[in-house]
C-alpha cells in the first residue's frame, strides 16, 4: 500500500512538472513572437476586500529588448520610460523626474517581462496556465522572497497580450486591460529616451 501511494505521488509530481514546463514553453513562445506593441490601457486597483481603490487610463508602447513608454493620463499624469538600462519616472504636476538604473528586481516587473527576453522566466517564476478556447491565462508565482509582487497573471487572446493582473503582498489587485492598436510594427527608438524639460527637478537614485 505504501509503495502504491509513493508511486502515485511520484507520478503526480512528474505530471505537474510536465504541465509546468508546457505552460512555460507556451508563454515563452507568445512573448518571443511579440517584438513591439502600441495601444491604450485601462487600470483598476482593488483592495484585499475587493473595494475599488484607484482607476487610471493612458497609453503604452513596448519594444524589445526591455524598452517601454508607459503614460498615465488620468486621474494624475505620470510617465515611465525605459531604454532597457535607465528608468525615468516623470511627474508633470510635481515638475519632477526620478532617474534610476534598472536593478534585478525591476527587471522582473510586468513591463520588462513583456518587453524583455523570455528564455529565463522559469528561473524566477513557477508558471501555470489555464486555457479556454482562444484565451490562455498564465499565472506566474515568484520564486524569490523579495519579489515586487506575489502573483502575476498574463491574459492572452489568440496569442496576443490582452490583460495583466498583479497581486501584491497586501492582497491588493491591480488589473490592466490593454487595447492594442499596433502589433510588431516599427517604433522610433527616441520614444524610449527621456530629455529632462527645463525647470524640472531631477532626483538621481
Amino acid at each position: 500500500m505504501i509503495k502504491k501511494i509513493s508511486l502515485l505521488l511520484v507520478l503526480l509530481m512528474l505530471t505537474t512538472s510536465a504541465l509546468a514546463n508546457s505552460a512555460a514553453k507556451k508563454l515563452q513562445g507568445y512573448l518571443k513572437q511579440m517584438q513591439t506593441l502600441e495601444g491604450s490601457f485601462q487600470q483598476l486597483t482593488l483592495d484585499a476586500r475587493g473595494n475599488r481603490m484607484q482607476e487610471a487610463q493612458g497609453s503604452v508602447q513596448l519594444a524589445k529588448p526591455g524598452r517601454f513608454y508607459w503614460s498615465t493620463e488620468q486621474p494624475f499624469p505620470q510617465i515611465l520610460i525605459s531604454n532597457g538600462i535607465t528608468l525615468w519616472v516623470y511627474d508633470p504636476d510635481l515638475e519632477q523626474v526620478t532617474i534610476q538604473t534598472l536593478d534585478k528586481r525591476a527587471t522582473l516587473s510586468p513591463a520588462i517581462i513583456l518587453s524583455g527576453e523570455a528564455t529565463d522566466l522559469t528561473k524566477h517564476f513557477s508558471i501555470s496556465a489555464t486555457e479556454t478556447g482562444k484565451r490562455v491565462v498564465f499565472d506566474l508565482i515568484p520564486l524569490q522572497q523579495d519579489s515586487l509582487f506575489e502573483e502575476l497573471s498574463l491574459d492572452f487572446v489568440e496569442g496576443r497580450i490582452n490583460a495583466l493582473q498583479l497581486t501584491d503582498s497586501l492582497g491588493q489587485k491591480t488589473r490592466v486591460d490593454l487595447t492594442i492598436t499596433q502589433f510588431n510594427q516599427p517604433l522610433d527608438n527616441q520614444i524610449f529616451e527621456f530629455e529632462v524639460p527645463p525647470h524640472v527637478d531631477v532626483i538621481q537614485e
